[in-house]
């Protein structure tokens, strides 16, 4: 039988309390087997099968299926009662595939172990998750961390001024995804980026993967240089459509030929913090011995030697904007450099980025520009230095704080222009996402309010379409506009 897609469909489930007794985690569910409670993951040791039994598993199928040029995954849960009797409670393919209801058997039929608690074997339920690449199909568990199906911690907002009453919140489809209902690899997301192609590559703590809009490809070392559980810090796709990412304290880049690995040796870049592409085809590494600048194979290293005003070499962001002036952000403060290296010392003027690091920029198409920064000497809690500077393109100032905007909190993780809706979103720390048009409205999206898996927003993202994605720390998630 040839298997050219698997097409997944997800939607969020619901648990009763975290670590005891809950119902069945997906969509598709199985009438076989009717437990009246069972615990999830539990027991010293947990439930589980053998590698032997699921090479077995994955040896059958793979002789019964042709996986050539399909792609996807499968995560079952298993009821695996404390007689070492199994029983798949539900899946995430709801396709209901006759590749699905043959790993139900195969599940149903083989030998397991129990979970033991107390001493004691006790029925428990487990999962496992098949995945198709490179033209066959692998099994392994999937571990449960229980902490993570606990409800995210309430948003925090300092702003108790502002009234949101999110007027275009109705407008947006939002959905979600986490470890537990997809084949994400884990919730804790660190980077995301889509790509010419408007695929998204997703970075978590625990792996990559791709999302096509459908279906989620994983990139692990059947298909890259990577495990399975790779955890990649950042990536950029370059002006030359190269993906650049930084892993395992090496630089890799990946195009249509394939991958290439610098290490810091081959590449001279020692830990940077960040990727940034540069318009120019230049890419930018910040890191603790100054900015390091690639082109060509060839790198550079901007410093305090070079640069006599960089306030220290401890380079935390770097931005080439439009009008050929690079900006750069280091843990003592701000500069700007023109064309005619010219260089601005921000700590000496009356700016927003006085005393502030800049950690992010965006431009718009009317020449306005956007600026994230965190305070150079910042106190616990929240900090009114910080927030979003605004650059207009006739060289105004303005700052937007949770003391004198809508903004719900000072700390700013990533900022997104959208060109679709000639708004701001911005990605806080502990306060959700939020959507400014850009005159007087301010709307904050959280798990409270929307479908957003949780409030701290990592990183946003948006396609060619002006579909956005974002990366939290809970999970997953996408809006597209209805």
């Amino acid at each position: 039988m040839n298997i050219r897609s698997l097409s997944l469909v997800f939607f969020l489930f619901t648990l009763s309390a975290a670590g005891g007794f809950a119902q069945n985690l997906f969509p598709q569910k199985m009438d076989a087997c009717t437990p009246s409670k069972y615990c999830m993951d539990c027991g010293t040791p947990k439930a589980t099968c053998d590698s032997f039994t699921l090479s077995t598993i994955n040896d059958k199928i793979n002789r019964r299926f042709n996986f050539n040029g399909g792609s996807g995954s499968i995560t079952f849960q298993v009821l695996v009662n404390a007689n070492r009797f199994s029983c798949v409670l539900s899946h995430t393919d709801v396709t209901k595939s006759q590749l699905s209801a043959e790993l139900v058997i195969a599940l149903n039929t083989c030998l397991w172990k129990p979970a033991i608690v107390d001493g004691k074997p006790v029925d428990a339920s487990v999962n496992v998750v098949f995945t198709i690449a490179n033209g066959k199909i692998s099994g392994k568990m999937q571990r449960m961390d229980l902490a993570e199906l606990k409800a995210p911690d309430n948003p925090i907002v300092y702003n108790k001024q502002y009234q949101y009453t999110n007027p275009s919140i109705k407008t947006y489809d939002f959905t979600s995804w986490n470890r537990y209902n997809s084949p994400l690899p884990d919730n804790i997301g660190q980077a995301c980026l889509v790509d010419d192609t408007n695929v998204l590559w997703y970075a978590t703590s625990q792996g990559l993967t791709r999302f096509d809009g459908s279906i989620f490809l994983p990139v692990n070392e059947f298909n890259s240089p990577f495990t399975a559980t790779t955890s990649v810090k950042d990536m950029v796709q370059d002006k030359e459509k190269n993906i650049w990412m930084y892993a395992n304290h090496a630089v890799y880049m990946c195009n249509k030929e394939g991958w290439k690995v610098f290490d810091s040796v081959h590449l001279g870049i020692p830990k940077p913090y960040r990727i940034v592409a540069a318009k120019t085809g230049e890419l930018f590494f910040p890191s603790s011995k100054g900015l390091l600048i690639v082109r060509n194979g060839k790198v550079r290293l901007v410093d305090s030697k070079l640069i006599w005003q960089l306030p220290s070499d401890n380079v935390l962001y770097a931005y080439y904007d439009t009008r050929g002036r690079l900006w750069m952000g280091t843990d003592r403060g701000s500069i700007m450099m023109d064309k005619k290296q010219k260089v601005i010392e921000f700590n000496k003027s009356n700016s927003p980025l006085n005393n502030t690091c800049i950690t992010n920029v965006i431009e718009d198409d009317k020449g306005n520009m956007y600026f994230t920064m965190t305070a150079c000497k910042k106190p616990t809690g929240d900090n009114d230095e910080e927030g979003i500077a605004i650059m207009t393109a006739d060289g105004k100032w303005l700052h937007y704080n949770d003391k004198n905007s809508g903004l719900p909190a000072n700390q700013v993780n990533n900022i997104l222009y959208d060109k679709f809706e000639n708004a701001l979103w911005i990605g806080t720390q502990k306060a959700g996402l939020v959507r400014f048009d850009l005159k007087d409205g301010w709307e904050d999206y959280t798990h409270n309010n929307s479908a957003i898996p949780g409030p701290n927003v990592v990183q946003i993202a948006q396609d060619s379409k002006g579909v956005i994605y974002g990366a939290t720390t809970n999970g997953m998630f996408r809006l597209v506009k209805k």
